[in-house]
Order: structure tokens, then sequence, then C-alpha cells
């Protein structure tokens, strides 16, 4: 959720301490699967909604279709134009966005 961190600077320590306890409670339940990840992962790159807002200039720091009913296939009323992304079937992720891009292309 974005609103514990929208009155806070990324790089600031609140945000930081915010943004370890967030990434604390993932990493244990990755570790409740995979015992040890976290000390034996070689690169951890751990975000935060602000991070999400800044370098992929989401609103909010979202991901995503804003509505799930929204291009679920990526058609539009426009002829031949076919849209591709994260919020496009199948949805988020880089296999799933090159997915739709692939699918727009054929």
């Amino acid at each position: 959720p974005y609103g514990p961190y929208e009155n806070l600077n990324r790089g600031s320590d609140e945000y930081e301490a915010l943004k370890k306890d967030r990434c604390r409670v993932l990493w244990e339940a990755v570790e409740r699967a995979i015992p040890g990840a976290r000390t034996r992962a070689q690169v951890a790159l751990e975000g935060s909604p602000l991070t999400h807002e800044f370098f992929l200039r989401r609103h909010r720091g979202t991901y995503g279709a804003a509505v799930e009913s929204l291009l679920p296939n990526g058609r539009t009323p426009v002829g031949n134009l076919q849209l591709a992304g994260d919020g496009v079937f199948p949805g988020i992720g880089l296999p799933a966005v090159a997915l739709s891009g692939v699918s727009a292309a054929h």
C-alpha cells in the first residue's frame, strides 16, 4: 500500500526503516519455502511503492492494469492498433509483458 510511504522521502532514515520492515515480511515468507534464501541471494533489489512511482512513473506506485477488465486482450477500437504491456493480458512481470508484445505482433 502507498499510504505509509506517502509523506516519506526516498532514502530518508524513516523510509529505509519502513522499506526494510516491509521487505523483511516478504523474505520471511520466501524463507518458509526456501530456507536461507535471503543469505544465499547474490542480488536483492528491494523496492517500495515510491520506487515504482519514481522509476516506472506509475501513479502512487501501482503496477498492472488500473482496472481488471481494462484491455484484457490488448484490442482497441482503432483498426490495426494492439496494445501490449503490464496492463494487458497476461499481466505484470517481464515474461508476461513480453508475451503480450508477441500477441500484439501476431
